[in-house]
């Protein structure tokens, strides 16, 4: 399945696979979207897969949500990975 980012209420709903293929779309589009929002989430319930570049740009994504002083949370299915990933990280 491509990649479909859909929006309900505020709220972002990734489906299908996020991979090397269309994991630039995916940042621009979520760059684009920090940049007009305070806060944005994301459900990856839907997601059937990520490859290592994936996760790299979620956390791409999280680390510019710092930056710029916006909330980004990630929910779902899976998202304890995400989490675990995240909080492993060295953030200064």
């Amino acid at each position: 399945m491509a990649l479909q980012i859909t929006e309900k209420k505020g709220n972002f709903y990734i489906q299908g696979k996020i991979t090397c293929d269309n994991v630039q779309a995916l940042k621009l589009h979520f760059e684009y979207v920090l940049r007009k929002r305070k806060y944005v989430t994301i459900n990856i319930s839907d997601v059937s897969e990520i490859d290592t570049e994936g996760v790299v740009a979620l956390t791409q994504m999280y680390h510019y949500s710092l930056l710029t002083k916006k909330i980004f949370t990630i929910i779902g299915v899976g998202s304890k990975e995400m989490y675990d990933h995240f909080r492993n990280q060295n953030i200064a």
